[in-house]
């Protein structure tokens, strides 16, 4: 990458050529269908966006000179009969250089819920992680364009929004004290050397990523729905066995092959969401740690990855058309120099319900600290070339069937 001086300020044209590429969806008809089959029942959405901000960081994309590599599209399909439900969906996507509108498996499960407070889910499932993992793809029933990328970065949706495997879930009632969510999954998640996954495991090192696996995850989410009106807090938990990431680089003066290796990666995540009438308010905070051995360097153990990371959100449903949003969003990251990567986030988000299938997006979003940026061998983004206060515009709209 070429680092260019560009203008403080946003591009003149960036309004018109948004709504010249995202008006043509609002030429879908917006009459009410019922895509249903033989009792399958069909679903779906396309989105597209546009992104830009000032200074030169590159964030999500291209995103200093403005980038309408912001889109996603998805059908999906799904049955049920009784206790049994059978459900996949196939989805694309394109954000800066990951997706490349390739079409793939997003989910699949067979799901049999014996009991209210005993089920089971196999193929590839939604991960569990938080209030909103599970619902990635409801873009109508929130405000924002992004949802706080401390806990939800988009750039690792391929890593993180499903697994292979098998989950049993439930809902347990504890009478007057509320009811139990739980999730209890063991899987395994394939790792593209395509994906934003390799380079946020990558980010930092002048090094060539070559093979990227697990033995595998493991985890769950508790939460409570408490006797409280619309308070529910919980817990998610997951943890990465023998994560490993096979690299060639540059030690001294010849190429070296060797492995980056994690006996446990572990994340958790604590979570707070009450909603009050038309208000919503959210509040989640979460770690990773894990130790890190170098091989063949005689098992030279390397200092622990720490990372700390969380949000407050609140939003309000103003009237049938109109919903607003605003949240505070912040990471650190402890390197192995003791160094601390920091971003913050100052986010204001409004969405217009143009019609029921057809909404629109707009956000706003003040940055200061630039330590989500990857800099990697394809996107050289050097600590010392960044920029610490920038503001970034986010528009977007999506259509649902």
């Amino acid at each position: 990458m070429t680092y260019r001086t560009v203008s403080s300020s946003l591009p003149r044209s960036w309004l018109a050529r948004t709504l010249a590429a995202l008006g043509a969806t609002a030429c879908l008809s917006a009459a009410a269908t019922d895509l249903t089959w033989k009792n399958i029942q069909f679903g779906g959405f396309a989105s597209q966006g546009y992104l830009v901000n000032t200074g030169h960081n590159d964030y999500l994309g291209e995103t200093s000179d403005g980038t309408f590599d912001f889109r996603e599209y998805a059908a999906n399909a799904s049955w049920s009969t009784g206790k049994l439900r059978l459900g996949a969906q196939a989805f694309g996507q394109k954000l800066g250089p990951y997706g490349g509108d390739a079409i793939k498996l997003d989910w699949a499960v067979v799901d049999y819920q014996a009991a209210q407070w005993a089920g089971v889910r196999v193929g590839r499932v939604k991960m569990p992680l938080g209030l909103y993992n599970e619902a990635l793809d409801l873009d109508s029933v929130r405000p924002y364009v992004l949802l706080p990328q401390s806990v939800y970065d988009a750039r690792l949706r391929d890593f993180n929004a499903a697994f292979n495997g098998g989950m049993l879930y439930g809902n347990v009632s504890l009478k007057k004290f509320g009811t139990i969510d739980y999730r209890a999954f063991y899987g395994d998640i394939p790792i593209s050397l395509s994906s934003g996954a390799a380079d946020f495991y990558n980010t930092g090192l002048n090094a060539t990523t070559l093979k990227m696996k697990m033995d595998h995850v493991i985890g769950g989410t508790l939460f409570w729905n408490t006797p409280v009106a619309g308070l529910r807090t919980g817990y998610s938990y997951s943890e990465f066995d023998h994560l490993a990431i096979t690299r060639n680089a540059f030690f001294g003066p010849t190429a070296t092959t060797y492995v980056k290796q994690a006996d446990a990666y572990k994340r958790q995540l604590a979570s707070v969401e009450y909603t009050h009438g038309d208000w919503i308010f959210a509040t989640e905070f979460g770690r990773e740690d894990a130790t890190f051995v170098l091989t063949p360097f005689a098992a030279v153990t390397i200092r622990p990855a720490k990372i700390k990371y969380g949000y407050v959100a609140a939003s309000r449903r103003v009237n049938k058309w109109l919903e607003l949003g605003t949240y505070f969003s912040y990471s650190q990251e402890k390197q192995a120099t003791n160094a601390l990567l920091r971003q913050a986030d100052y986010a204001l988000s409004a969405k217009f319900d143009l019609n029921e299938h057809l909404i629109f997006k707009v956000e706003g979003h003040r940055l200061n600290g630039a330590g989500k940026i990857f800099d990697t061998p394809s996107h050289p983004q050097p600590l010392a070339n960044r920029d610490n206060d920038w503001t970034m515009l986010a528009v977007k709209t999506t259509y649902t069937f």
